[in-house]
C-alpha cells in the first residue's frame, strides 16, 4: 500500500507541475497565441483539452497502477499467507511429535505414566489395575535385553487386545508394569472378574521367538484399585502386597492397611458390627437368563455399604465374619431382605447355603419361618455348595425335603470341580446344576473343559435335572453352551450384580 501511494503522488505532482507550466507561459507572453496561430480563447479551450487529457490519462495511469500493484500486493499476501500456513503445519507436526514422545512409551507405543496421570485427572470415575511381570529382571539377566523387549512388546500387544475387549485403555507406566484404565461407575465384581481373567491369560501365556528353541514362561501379579485419590499409588500399594502374601491380586480399599494380619482381622471384625448394627449389609441380584435372554431369576449375593457408600464384595468379609462369629447373622439380614424385596413379586431368587447353615437348626429354623411369613417359598432356589466333608447329611436332608415340600427348589453350585461326585446328584434330587465357572470360561480354549461341561449336561438331562452355565463372560463361551444344550445362563456379559431387582 506504501508503494501505490508513493506512485499516486508522483502522478499527481506531474498532473499540477504541466499544468502551472502552460498557464505560466499564457500568462507571462501573449505573443505565443501569434506563434501558435490561435486566438487567446482557442488557446485557452486547448490548455482546457489539455488539462482534461492529462487528468484523464492520469485517472487511467492511476487506475492500471493500482490494479497491477493490487496484484502484486495479493501475490506477496497469498505467499506469505501459504509460507504461514506451511509453518503451521511444521509446528503443529513438531507439537505434535513432541507431545507423542512426551506421552508415549518408545518401546511398546503404549501411552505412558504421564499419559495414565493425565487421563486419570480428566475421569469422573477412573478405575485403574496395575500388572506386574513376575521376575522380569531375571529374564533380562539369563536372555539379554533384547529377549526382555520382545517379551515386553508381546505383552503389550496382548494386552491392546485384552483392553479393546473389556473397552478399556492400556498403558506402560514401568519397566515392567502396564496400567489398564477406564472410566466408570463403582463395580467391585467387574474388576475382580476383570483380575481373574488376566490372571489366567497369564497362567497359560508361553512366548515364543524366532531365535529361541523353547516358548518363555510368563507370569503376572495385579493390583487394583477403585479409589481415584492417589489412585496409582494405592495400586501399586496393592500390587506389592499381592507380590508379598504371593497371590494373583489384590484389591486396595481405604479400609485395608498393611498392619499385621491379627490387626486386619479386628479392623474388618469393627467394619462388619458396625455394617450390621447401621443396617449396611444388603443383597446385590445378578440377572440369570434362559437361552432367548429373557431374565428367569437372580442370584442374590451379599455386599457391605461403608458409610460413603463404597461396596464391598464377600470376598474381603465373609472369611473373617466366620471367625469372628458375625456370619450367621449377616446371612439372616440377606435372606429376610431378599424375601421382602420379592414379596408380591414373579421374581425368583437363588440364595446360596453351605452345609452348616442346613444342619444349623437356628439358622434352618429361621429361613423356614421367613419363608412362610413373605409367602415366597415357590419363588426361592437355594444353591448348596459340594462338601465331601458334611458332617450331619441327615439334618441336610431333613432341610431339603423341608424346604422342597412348601415349595422351593434346590441347586448343586459349583459343579464340575472339587468334591464333584455323581453321586451327589442322587442323593440330593436337586433341580438345578450350576456348572463350575473355571470350566465355562475355557471352554474355548480347553478340550478338556469342554468334554467335562458336555457330559455334565448329557448326564443332567438324562436325570431331567437343568443346567446353568456361571461365568459366561463373553459371547463366544456364551454361542458354545447354548449349543452344547444348556438350559440358563448367568455373567457378566450377560448382566451384572445390581442392588435393585429389574422389574
Amino acid at each position: 500500500m506504501e508503494k501505490i501511494n508513493k506512485e499516486l503522488d508522483r502522478l499527481v505532482i506531474v498532473f499540477f507541475i504541466t499544468i502551472f507550466i502552460l498557464f505560466f507561459i499564457a500568462f507571462f507572453n501573449e505573443k505565443i497565441y501569434i506563434f501558435l496561430g490561435v486566438s487567446a480563447q482557442n488557446f485557452q479551450y486547448i490548455l482546457a483539452f489539455t488539462a482534461i487529457l492529462l487528468m484523464l490519462i492520469s485517472f487511467f495511469k492511476i487506475k492500471s497502477t493500482r490494479k497491477k500493484l493490487q496484484e502484486e500486493f495479493n501475490d506477496v499476501i497469498d505467499k506469505k499467507k501459504k509460507k504461514l500456513i506451511d509453518s503451521n503445519r511444521k509446528l503443529k507436526k513438531i507439537n505434535e511429535s513432541i507431545k507423542k514422545q512426551l506421552y508415549t512409551d518408545n518401546l511398546t507405543v503404549l501411552p505412558n505414566r504421564k499419559a495414565l496421570e493425565r487421563d486419570i485427572e480428566h475421569m469422573d470415575n477412573p478405575k485403574l489395575i496395575i500388572l506386574d511381570l513376575d521376575s522380569f529382571g531375571h529374564i533380562n539377566e539369563y536372555f539379554g535385553k533384547d529377549m526382555g523387549n520382545f517379551i515386553l512388546r508381546e505383552v503389550a500387544i496382548l494386552l491392546k487386545e485384552f483392553s479393546k475387549q473389556e473397552k478399556l485403555r492400556v498403558y506402560r507406566i514401568g519397566a515392567d508394569e502396564f496400567a489398564l484404565l477406564e472410566n466408570k461407575d463403582l463395580d467391585v465384581d467387574r474388576y475382580e472378574e476383570l483380575a481373574i481373567n488376566l490372571i489366567d491369560i497369564f497362567k497359560e501365556l508361553r512366548i515364543s521367538h524366532p531365535d529361541h528353541t523353547s516358548p518363555i514362561e510368563v507370569n503376572a501379579t495385579l493390583g487394583f484399585c477403585l479409589d481415584a485419590d492417589n489412585m496409582i499409588e494405592k495400586a501399586s500399594r496393592a500390587l506389592n502386597e499381592a507380590k508379598e502374601q504371593q497371590i494373583g491380586y489384590l484389591c486396595y480399599f481405604k479400609k485395608i492397611d498393611n498392619k499385621d494380619k491379627y490387626g486386619e482381622q479386628i479392623k474388618w471384625s469393627e467394619f462388619i458390627s458396625e455394617a450390621i448394627n447401621n443396617d449396611r449389609i444388603t443383597p446385590y441380584y445378578q440377572p440369570i437368563f434362559n437361552d432367548k435372554k429373557e431374565i428367569v431369576k437372580y442370584e442374590c449375593l451379599v455386599r457391605i455399604l461403608d458409610e460413603d457408600g463404597e461396596v464391598f464384595p464377600p470376598r474381603l468379609f465373609l472369611e473373617v465374619a466366620k471367625k469372628v462369629k458375625k456370619y450367621t447373622e449377616i446371612e439372616k439380614l440377606v435372606i429376610k431382605k431378599s424375601f421382602i424385596d420379592i414379596e408380591n413379586t414373579n421374581h425368583i431368587v437363588s440364595i446360596n447355603l453351605l452345609a452348616r447353615d442346613m444342619s444349623d437348626s437356628n439358622v434352618s429354623h429361621f429361613i423356614i419361618s421367613m419363608l412362610k411369613k413373605y409367602r415366597v417359598a415357590n419363588q426361592v432356589v437355594f444353591e448348596i455348595l459340594e462338601d465331601e466333608n458334611i458332617e450331619s447329611m441327615e439334618r441336610v436332608m431333613k432341610f431339603i425335603n423341608s424346604v422342597r415340600n412348601i415349595g422351593c427348589k434346590i441347586a448343586i453350585d459349583d459343579f464340575g470341580t472339587g468334591y464333584s461326585n455323581f453321586s451327589y446328584l442322587s442323593m440330593l434330587h436337586p433341580d438345578y446344576i450350576k456348572i463350575d465357572g473355571s470350566l465355562i470360561k475355557n471352554l474355548a480354549s480347553d478340550k478338556n473343559s469342554y468334554a467335562i461341561v458336555s457330559s455334565i449336561i448329557v448326564f443332567a438331562k438324562k436325570l431331567n435335572i437343568k443346567t446353568i452355565a456361571e461365568f459366561v463372560h463373553n459371547k463366544e463361551s456364551y454361542e458354545i453352551c447354548k449349543k452344547l444344550g444348556v438350559d440358563e445362563f448367568q455373567g457378566f456379559y450377560l448382566g451384572e450384580p445390581t442392588p435393585k431387582l429389574i422389574a
